[in-house]
């Protein structure tokens, strides 16, 4: 699969992903009018990841000690705060029409469920290597 298939093909996914988890699991605590505000919400989300992740390389190289003691955890936990901290911050300033969540329990949540959605999209629609 080339590139830009895959990318498109786990954007669709990742916002599909997101709609569905915001209409299904949290109905009661995370408002989504449609599919274009999961896209709005997805593309945000890539946008913050893409600029916010290497800015923690810092972090990384001080936490290290703590990351080799819990073998990755301290990382997957920071990076799901951090995701949940971006996703309920596009909620609450209605950064996209349609899109609101009620409180830090429910973007921490979503958070989780969304990372799991977005691996198993990679897992799928991911480019295969060609060794």
């Amino acid at each position: 699969m080339d590139t830009v298939r895959s990318l498109v093909y786990r954007f669709v996914w990742n916002a599909l992903a997101l709609f569905l988890l915001a209409k299904g699991v949290y109905s009661d605590r995370v408002e989504i009018s449609g599919l274009w505000a999961a896209a709005g919400v997805v593309l945000l989300l890539a946008l913050a990841q893409a600029f916010v992740r290497p800015a923690l390389f810092f972090f990384r190289i001080v936490t290290f000690p703590l990351n080799l003691l819990t073998l990755g955890l301290a990382s997957f936990v920071a990076g799901l705060v951090l995701n949940a901290i971006v996703f309920f911050a596009i909620g609450q300033t209605q950064l996209i029409n349609g899109f609101h969540v009620k409180d830090f329990g429910a973007a921490f949540g979503m958070t989780l469920l969304y990372t799991i959605a977005n691996t198993l999209g990679n897992m799928l629609f991911g480019q295969k290597r060609q060794d």
